[in-house]
C-alpha cells in the first residue's frame, strides 16, 4: 500500500512532464515555422502552460505523496533519486508566485521576439527596456530561489541548468583557462603560418548543404523516424520524448559553419534519444543537466567530427554531393580548414581554441548583470572591451557583438558556462574511450560509429539523472573533472 504513494507521485509528475514537452514543441514551432504575427497567441499559450504546470507542481497532493514516499524503505536507487529530484523541484516551485511566473513568461517571450527584430536591424537600444524587464524579473526569481538553496543570486540561476554547480567552481576552472589560452592561442597562430591552407570560397546551395548534413547525421547514428532537421535564426536542439528537433542555419558562402552546427546539435539529439525509456516523463530519466548535454554535442562536434579521421571518411561524400573536386576538397585541406584558429566575433562559429574565451566573456557579463554590478545599457561597451582584452578584436556592430546570442533575450542566464564545462567533460570522456578502445580513430575513419555510440549510450545516455555530473565523470573515468585532458587535446591537435 505504501508503494502506491510513490507510484501516484510518478503519475502526477508524468502529467507535468507532458506539459513541459508540449511547451518544448511550441517553442520549436515559434522558432521555425510559426507566422511572424502569431507571437501574441503563442505568448498566451506558453504562459498558460507555464502557470498550469506551476500550479500542478505545487499541489498539496504532490507534497503528501513526497512526504509519504520518503518513509518507504523498499524504493530502488532510481526511485530514491527520482523522489529527491521531484522534491527539490517542488520546493523551488512552491516558493514562486503564480503572478511572477506569468510575468516572466510574458516578458521573456516578448523580449525574444523583439531580439529577432533588434538583431536584424542592428539596434541594441530598441531591446534595452525589454531586457531590463526580463533581468529584473529573473533577479526577483533568483532572490527567492537563493534563499531556498542558500546561495548567491547568480548561483540560483546556475542551478536551473546544473545541480551542485556554483560560480566559485566556475571561477577556478575559468581562471585556469585564462592563464593557459591566450599564450597558447599565440603559439597556435604562429604554428599555423607554416601550414598551407587553401580556402574554399565556392558558393554551396543550401539544399546541397542540407543533403550533406542529413547524410552524415544518419551515418553517425541519428534516426530520422524520431526527429527532424529544420532552419532557425539560432541553431538548437529541442523536442519531446522520442522526438528530437534539430535546427541550423545555412550560409551559401561558407558551408563549413552549418555542417559543424548540424553535427553539434546531432550530439544533443542522440543524447535525448538515448535516455532510459523506463524512466520517461520522470526527472531521473531526463538528461543530466546542461554540462553533460553540452559534453555530448561537443564530443560529437569537436572530439569526433573535427578530427582528421572523420574528415577523411566524410570528404568523398562532400565532393560527391557538392559535385566538387581538386586538392582543396581533399581530407588534408578540409582538416586544416576545420581546425583553423582565428579570433572571430561569432561564438557558434568560433574555433575550438577561442571558443572558451567567448564563453568566459558572456559568463562575466551575465554574472555582473544578475548581481547588479552593471546595467543593460552598458552591455555593448563592456562586451567590446572584453573582446579586445581576450581576443584582440572589436565587433563592428551589435549583430556580431552583444546581439548575436538568443540566451539572455529569452531569459536564459547561467547557461553559458556549461558550454565550456561540457567541452572539458568531452575531452576527458574521449580520452577514456581511447584507452579502452585504442582503435577508435581507425573505426571513425571507416565510418563505423556503432561502438562509439554504444559506449555513450551505456555510460552516459542510459544513466539519465541517476547521479550528478561530478559523480558521473568520476564513475566513468575514475577521477573528477580534470582540465589537463582538454589542454592535452588542444596541444595534440593544434601544435602537432
Amino acid at each position: 500500500m505504501k508503494n502506491n504513494y510513490y507510484k501516484e507521485l510518478e503519475l502526477k509528475y508524468k502529467e507535468i512532464s507532458l506539459l513541459y514537452e508540449t511547451m518544448g514543441i511550441l517553442h520549436w514551432d515559434s522558432s521555425t515555422v510559426m507566422p511572424k504575427k502569431s507571437i501574441d497567441g503563442r505568448t498566451d499559450q506558453l504562459t498558460n502552460l507555464y502557470v498550469l504546470s506551476h500550479k500542478m507542481l505545487k499541489d498539496k497532493n504532490i507534497y503528501d505523496c513526497i512526504r509519504k514516499s520518503e518513509k518507504i524503505n523498499k524504493l530502488s536507487n532510481w526511485e530514491r533519486r527520482n523522489l529527491k529530484l521531484i522534491k527539490k523541484e517542488y520546493i523551488l516551485n512552491k516558493s514562486l508566485d503564480k503572478r511572477l511566473i506569468e510575468k516572466i513568461s510574458h516578458a521573456t517571450s516578448k523580449c525574444e521576439m523583439q531580439w529577432r527584430v533588434s538583431k536584424e536591424n542592428n539596434d541594441f537600444k530598441s531591446i534595452v527596456p525589454f531586457l531590463e524587464e526580463v533581468i529584473e524579473l529573473r533577479k526577483i526569481e533568483a532572490k527567492i530561489k537563493s534563499k531556498v538553496l542558500k546561495c548567491s543570486l547568480y548561483d540560483a540561476l546556475l542551478n536551473d541548468h546544473e545541480d551542485d554547480l556554483n560560480s566559485n567552481k566556475i571561477d577556478t576552472i575559468f581562471n585556469q583557462l585564462i592563464s593557459f589560452l591566450p599564450d597558447f592561442l599565440k603559439e597556435v597562430l604562429n604554428y599555423q603560418k607554416k601550414k598551407k591552407l587553401i580556402h574554399i570560397k565556392d558558393k554551396i546551395n543550401t539544399n546541397l548543404q542540407e543533403e550533406l548534413g542529413r547524410m552524415l547525421m544518419k551515418k553517425i547514428g541519428f534516426d530520422f523516424s524520431y526527429g527532424r532537421l529544420d532552419v532557425s535564426m539560432h541553431p538548437f536542439c529541442g523536442g519531446a520524448y522520442q522526438d528530437s528537433r534539430i535546427t541550423t542555419r545555412y550560409n551559401e558562402k561558407n558551408f563549413v559553419e552549418s555542417l559543424m552546427g548540424v553535427l553539434h546539435e546531432t550530439g544533443h539529439a542522440l543524447y535525448n534519444l538515448g535516455l532510459p525509456n523506463k524512466w520517461k516523463y520522470q526527472p531521473v530519466g531526463d538528461a543530466l543537466g546542461t554540462v553533460v548535454h553540452e559534453s555530448q554535442s561537443l564530443f560529437m562536434e569537436m572530439q569526433v567530427c573535427r578530427s582528421y579521421e572523420f574528415l577523411n571518411f566524410a570528404s568523398p561524400f562532400i565532393r560527391k554531393i557538392f559535385k566538387k573536386n581538386g586538392i582543396k576538397w581533399r581530407a588534408d585541406n578540409l582538416y586544416k580548414i576545420y581546425t583553423s584558429v582565428k579570433p572571430s566575433f561569432i561564438r557558434v562559429d568560433a574555433d575550438e581554441v577561442t571558443y572558451p574565451l567567448h564563453v568566459i566573456i558572456r559568463y562575466k557579463i551575465e554574472k555582473d548583470l544578475i548581481e547588479g554590478n552593471i546595467k543593460v545599457k552598458e552591455i555593448p561597451i563592456i562586451w567590446n572591451k572584453y573582446m579586445k582584452d581576450f581576443l584582440g578584436i572589436v565587433p563592428k556592430n551589435h549583430k556580431e557583438g552583444c546581439l548575436q546570442d538568443i540566451h539572455w533575450f529569452d531569459g536564459t542566464f547561467g547557461y553559458f558556462p556549461t558550454y565550456t564545462l561540457g567541452a572539458l567533460y568531452a575531452a576527458q570522456l574521449f580520452a577514456k574511450i581511447k584507452r579502452i578502445m585504442p582503435n577508435i580513430n581507425k573505426q571513425i575513419s571507416k565510418g563505423n560509429f556503432k561502438n562509439l555510440l554504444d559506449w555513450l549510450r551505456l555510460n552516459v545516455h542510459l544513466k539519465g539523472s541517476l547521479c550528478n555530473s561530478n559523480e558521473l565523470i568520476k564513475n566513468i573515468t575514475g577521477e573528477e573533472l580534470n582540465i589537463e585532458y582538454f589542454k592535452k587535446h588542444l596541444i595534440n591537435r593544434y601544435l602537432n
